[in-house]
């Protein structure tokens, strides 16, 4: 998926109201965008703002005073466009175009404003809704960090019973609480809970229904062999959990999964492991 980041021509606005963990969630975005080479725009018109460069020096909020230090050398390095380019690009955010275009800016109203990491994915997982199937599994990875998928992920997705178009946006929502629910995951695994244990911890906490694989005569196909950072070893897993699409008139054994591995410590740093996206195994 490629991605344009475009800073927002009333950013300043934002500035002078974020409190510091705002600004400091702000900056841990602006880092992420660095660390993965996403372009980064600003207006000429922003980046000349005399108002914005004076807050950015002023000195009446101690706390803030290495925030934005670091935050006026990121706003120095963005990449400078005139403003009637920067509009011409701007018309793009929202719109499934070629380059997936997102805005710096706090608006909990708007999808594509984005003030946070997590806002940062909220957003990409809007554009993934739109995408056709193809694209779609192709830009899995990168919209959820906290999942591996398996290579054949887009084999499994044929399998749907429901029409793609018809599913997507709750395909989304389905890995989204996934992703989302990792860290709990690898808490209660700390903690031995069961595999029953963590669908009933999952469906109370995201209200997505989960359960392990009952028919063990399946479990053979949801078998993956990883690295172990830990034990310096190959190990297997089994895929067995897995997520449900309830639609009324549509039977149990036509009803489409995800079925996933809910992470283990020291595999694929923590992250679960979809391998099946799919009709009921």
């Amino acid at each position: 998926m490629e991605k344009r980041i475009l800073w927002d021509k009333e950013i300043r606005k934002c500035f002078i109201e974020f409190d510091q963990k705002h600004l400091e969630d702000f900056m841990e975005l602006l880092d992420h965008i660095g660390d993965n080479h996403i372009e980064n725009i600003i207006c000429a018109d922003t980046q000349e703002d005399a108002a914005l460069w004076e807050w950015l020096y002023s000195k009446d909020q101690i706390e803030l005073n290495d925030l934005k230090r670091e935050l006026s050398r990121k706003i120095e390095r963005a990449k400078c466009a005139a403003a009637d380019l920067f509009d011409k690009m701007s018309e793009l955010v929202g719109k499934l175009a070629a380059i997936k275009t997102l805005i710096l800016l706090y608006d909990n109203e708007n999808v594509f404003c984005i003030s946070t990491k997590q806002e940062y994915y909220t957003g990409l997982r809007k554009y993934l809704i739109m995408e056709k199937k193809d694209s779609f599994c192709k830009d899995l990875p990168e919209c959820f960090p906290n999942i591996y998928f398996s290579e054949d992920i887009d084999t499994t997705v044929n399998t749907l019973n429901r029409k793609f178009d018809e599913i997507r946006g709750d395909l989304v929502k389905h890995l989204t609480g996934i992703d989302d629910f990792q860290s709990t995951f690898l808490q209660l695994l700390r903690e031995n809970a069961s595999y029953q244990k963590l669908a009933e911890c999952f469906t109370a906490g995201t209200g997505i229904e989960c359960s392990p694989q009952a028919g063990r005569d399946k479990v053979q196909v949801l078998k993956e062999t990883h690295f172990n950072k830990k034990t310096g070893q190959e190990e297997t897993v089994i895929c067995e959990l897995h997520t449900k699409f309830k639609r009324f008139n549509i039977d149990r054994d036509n009803q489409d999964r995800i079925y996933f591995f809910p992470g283990k410590e020291g595999i694929l740093d923590g992250k679960a492991i979809v391998k099946y996206i799919g009709g009921h195994l």
